[in-house]
């Protein structure tokens, strides 16, 4: 990635000519918050695999498991009569069976105070999967039961229900406002929206519209992106622990929590405010 990139960049007021929209943008060149084409009709089937687990993509999608959790079984339906009054966040990652859970269920021990909805999904997801061992252990060592959990394929409806997602990696966030436009400004790597959180003031919640808590601590963050200085690639993912040791595990909880902190503490103060 070059060193002119920044995740925080204002989206452009004017769109590209057809020849250059036409042009799949490079890793190097891709700006998180630029104009992106939007698609003829919503698509209904899962998203496109970032480009950082190559591999498992769509041949879990037509799984029977896929389909009924993409109805919300095992995690709550994400077309809910009822939206939580605190608001909904949505984690992805690739599998959803490894980070996703974990600081999918983390944020919901929390958060539940605040009637707040935390579901989770994955871009190429093993659908019906339980957490992996890997994870349950972390999970379990923190207190929290995970096993009720199953994995769920990312769809663009989740997207566009959510009042906020976060992602595991930048890679991920691109996969998501790629596929799904309206997640544009609602859509944070989890590292990075912990940085643009981390010093919102009560005024900055003020000043901004929004249908529940989360979506206006998101919009607050939206806004701050020029506040902030913008991490390398490596410091702002978190490492993929799939089928792996303990040790990569334990980096991710490590990579993991300060960032988790730091959203929650801002979810919390938000509300008191």
């Amino acid at each position: 990635m070059s060193d002119d990139f920044d995740p925080f960049a204002d989206a452009p007021r004017s769109r590209p000519s057809r020849r250059e929209d036409e042009k799949e943008p490079s890793q190097q060149s891709f700006d998180p918050w630029a104009a992106l084409p939007t698609r003829a009709s919503r698509p209904r089937h899962g998203l496109e695999l970032p480009t950082d687990a190559p591999g498992l993509g769509g041949m879990w999608q037509d799984d029977d498991a896929s389909l009924a959790l993409d109805r919300g079984v095992g995690q709550g339906s994400e077309r809910d009569a009822s939206p939580s009054p605190g608001g909904r966040i949505l984690v992805v990652c690739t599998g959803n069976v490894c980070r996703s859970p974990y600081i999918h269920l983390r944020l919901a021990s929390e958060l539940e105070s605040l009637g707040i909805e935390v579901t989770s999904a994955g871009t190429g997801a093993l659908a019906g999967w339980p957490v992996d061992p890997g994870s349950v252990a972390l999970l379990d060592a923190a207190g929290i039961d995970s096993t009720a959990f199953r994995a769920r394929q990312l769809t663009v409806d989740m997207v566009e229900d959510a009042d906020l997602v976060l992602t595991a990696t930048r890679a991920h966030r691109r996969s998501v406002v790629q596929e799904a436009p309206l997640g544009l400004r609602k859509t944070f790597a989890l590292v990075d929206f912990a940085d643009l959180v981390a010093e919102l003031q009560p005024d900055d919640i003020e000043h901004v519209r929004g249908r529940s808590l989360v979506a206006r601590v998101a919009a607050a963050a939206a806004d701050r992106h020029h506040l902030v200085h913008a991490r390398t690639d490596e410091d702002a993912d978190i490492v993929d622990p799939f089928r792996r040791s303990p040790d990569v595990f334990a980096e991710m909880k490590r990579q993991t929590l300060p960032a988790l902190g730091t959203v929650i503490a801002a979810l919390h103060q938000s509300a008191q405010a």
